[in-house]
C-alpha cells in the first residue's frame, strides 16, 4: 500500500522553506520556535522542515559570530 503526504502539509513545509530565504535577520528566532514547533507537531519526517530549521540556525551562529567579531 503506498502512502501520499498531504498536499496541505506539503505546500506548508514549501512556504516555510521559503520564508527562510526571506526573512528578516531579527525575525529568525521568531521563524525557529515555529519550525520547530511545526516539527513536534508533525506526524511524519518533513525533509523541507528540518532542511529549514537547519538553514534557520546556520544564519542566526552566522549573524552570532559575526556580532562577536566586531564587538
Amino acid at each position: 500500500m503506498i502512502f501520499r503526504k498531504s498536499t496541505e502539509n506539503e505546500l506548508n513545509s514549501k512556504e516555510i522553506l521559503n520564508q527562510v530565504n526571506r526573512c528578516k535577520p531579527e525575525e529568525l528566532e521568531n521563524l525557529l520556535n515555529q519550525i520547530e514547533t511545526k516539527i513536534e507537531e508533525s506526524k511524519h519526517e518533513d525533509r523541507d522542515l528540518l532542511f529549514a530549521k537547519t538553514m534557520t540556525t546556520s544564519r542566526l551562529a552566522s549573524m552570532r559570530s559575526n556580532d562577536q567579531i566586531f564587538i
